[in-house]
């Protein structure tokens, strides 16, 4: 930032008399650098200047001590939002109008006291304008205030029905990182069918989108086709718990690849791209939320009333509301700082209690079961996010698995998840329940298991491992028979075909154009067919002057 002499060797004549008048003293003569230079001099000596802070208006003072509270400067933008607009006039306007001695603002009784100047800096979202207290000023003025930045909102009591954050995170992520090493994808985009399949399956699964773009950017998946890249999920799966979870939030904290505003329900790019940076954008949330004490609860509107209030451009580079293209589900645009609610409201409520939630470094919680959130606390885990050397200390797991003869497993969610993670490459995945995850060993996941380059030894050894010890017989036995025969038994899907009278059959038996779409017979009135021919059947057979049914789930006929 520039000295006051700076400042003021840019100003004319007229401006530095203004200066002087407001300050009560007179302005040093010679040629205006010279006046600049003394003028500057005379102002940041202490009785001049404490004279001048204390003779401010109220909202003026006020508007010095929140520069004062933001390091010295604030974006132009906000700070005019804030404390009123700075009039532009040239010489002429200004000396005829006076504004100095009725200023339409707090920006500008300090502006025509030289208390503030206007600048363009360099910013990690591009050149932008800032009001700022010139250097030697700001120094001299840092002991005027005694208000350290104060927290963006308000405490509140413990809500009613709180969410604590858990680790739960990272149990997904090895759910995840199983059904594609058991089942590639093709593609990094997985089809909204196994998208489903898969949220079944997850403690968060909201968070599916947001983990797969974190797995990729960790490169524990690799893209085309979308698998586990070995060593890394090795890695993961091996690591403690609480290193797992810190790498999950690392991975989060610094990824472009995942757009955290992309994922706020009613929101929709304007064009083809999003317009946001993911990353400058997260970066300013949370440097927002670093004013707020970890592990106490606040409330969450005030925090996203006072960030409007003080910090509104957090995202934005240079303060500009105006050029963002952005549309809510109906498709009505939101631009201007009229819809900031619907944007950075938004955009924080959902950072809060969707991604530091479901990593573990955010509590939320609400009044009752039906309102939304309306608190939210730090967990520890948020440390990782603003502390390089941070670690999180979670208990081990101990966790059992139950094989039964059957060929079903039951897997405790507190279970090794590296041992969870081979349980679900050989067996076939069932619902879960509220005491664990559920799997069963069948042929077509045992043959999956072999795609995968496992023997009958392997599979042998993983599930003893799993049991802690030997598996019942007719297990053993079952998945060694399978090793040397393959498939011996399965159930096929058929359709019956019943008809009145045997001349029926006998009739759809003996025409060749019926025939060929004929299964078993059951019996002198029944047949099966397969579900795959039924509708040849008919259209064979109503040509032969039999009118047949269709299956009784069909049977209405109007989608």
């Amino acid at each position: 930032m520039r000295t006051l002499a700076e400042c003021l060797r840019d100003r004319d004549a007229g401006f530095l008399q203004i200066v002087a008048e407001l300050w009560g003293i007179d302005l040093p003569s010679g040629p205006a650098n010279q006046a600049a230079s003394a003028l500057a001099g005379m102002l940041s000596q202490s009785p001049w200047l404490e004279e001048c802070i204390s003779s401010l208006p109220a909202q003026a003072r006020e508007a010095l001590d929140h520069l004062l509270q933001q390091g010295g400067r604030t974006p132009m933008a906000d700070f005019e939002r804030r404390y009123g607009p700075l009039r532009a006039m040239g010489p002429g306007k200004r000396d005829r109008q006076k504004p100095w001695r009725n200023p339409a603002s707090a920006t500008e009784a300090l502006w025509y006291r030289a208390l503030i100047d206007r600048a363009f800096f360099d910013t990690p979202k591009g050149p932008q304008e800032f009001a700022y207290i010139p250097e030697d000023l700001h120094a001299a003025l840092q002991p005027h205030t005694t208000s350290p930045k104060a927290p963006l909102g308000q405490a509140c009591p413990p809500p009613a029905r709180p969410a604590l954050a858990d680790s739960r995170i990272v149990d997904d992520a090895t759910t995840l990182l199983a059904a594609l090493r058991a089942r590639p994808a093709a593609q990094e985009s997985l089809p909204p069918e196994r998208m489903a399949a898969l949220r079944s399956h997850l403690h968060h699964p909201e968070a599916l989108d947001m983990l797969l773009a974190l797995l990729l950017e960790a490169r524990m998946l690799q893209p085309k086709p979308l698998k586990p890249a070995p060593e890394a999920a090795a890695a993961f799966l091996e690591a403690p718990d609480g290193q797992a979870l810190a790498g999950l939030l690392r991975s989060w904290l610094g990824s472009r690849r995942w757009n955290d505003m992309a994922a706020v329900p009613h929101l929709r790019p304007g064009g083809s791209k999003w317009p946001n940076d993911p990353l400058l954008s997260r970066q300013a949330a949370l440097a927002l939320l670093e004013t707020i004490p970890p592990g106490e609860w606040w409330n969450l509107e005030s925090f996203i009333a006072e960030v409007k209030a003080r910090e509104p451009s957090f995202q934005r580079p240079g303060g500009d509301f105006e050029s963002w293209y952005l549309q809510d589900a109906e498709g009505a645009f939101l631009r201007g700082f009229e819809h900031w609610d619907e944007v950075e409201g938004a955009f924080l409520r959902y950072l809060i209690q969707g991604p530091l939630h479901w990593l573990g470094a955010a509590d939320i919680g609400r009044t009752t079961e039906q309102e939304p959130i309306t608190a939210f606390r730090l967990a520890s885990p948020w440390q990782v996010l603003i502390s390089p050397e941070a670690k999180i200390d979670l208990e081990p797991r101990r966790g059992q698995v139950t094989l039964r003869a059957d060929g079903s497993l039951r897997v405790s969610y507190d279970a090794p998840r590296v041992l969870r993670y081979q349980l679900a490459r050989i067996s076939d995945w069932e619902p879960r329940d509220r005491e664990g995850l559920c799997y069963r060993l069948t042929p077509a996941s045992l043959h999956r298991a072999s795609d995968q380059g496992l023997r009958e030894y392997h599979i042998l050894r993983i599930l003893e491992e799993a049991g802690a010890g030997a598996l019942p017989p007719s297990l053993k036995q079952a998945i060694s028979r399978w090793h040397s025969a393959g498939v011996e038994a399965r159930f096929e899907r058929s359709l019956l075909l019943r008809v009145k009278e045997t001349s029926a059959l006998t009739m759809l038996q003996s025409h060749p154009s019926t025939r060929r779409y004929l299964g078993e017979v059951l019996g002198p009135t029944t047949i099966a067919i397969q579900e795959k021919n039924w509708p040849r059947l008919r259209d064979a057979a109503a040509r032969l002057g039999l009118l047949i049914d269709p299956p009784s789930n069909d049977s209405e006929g109007v989608p």
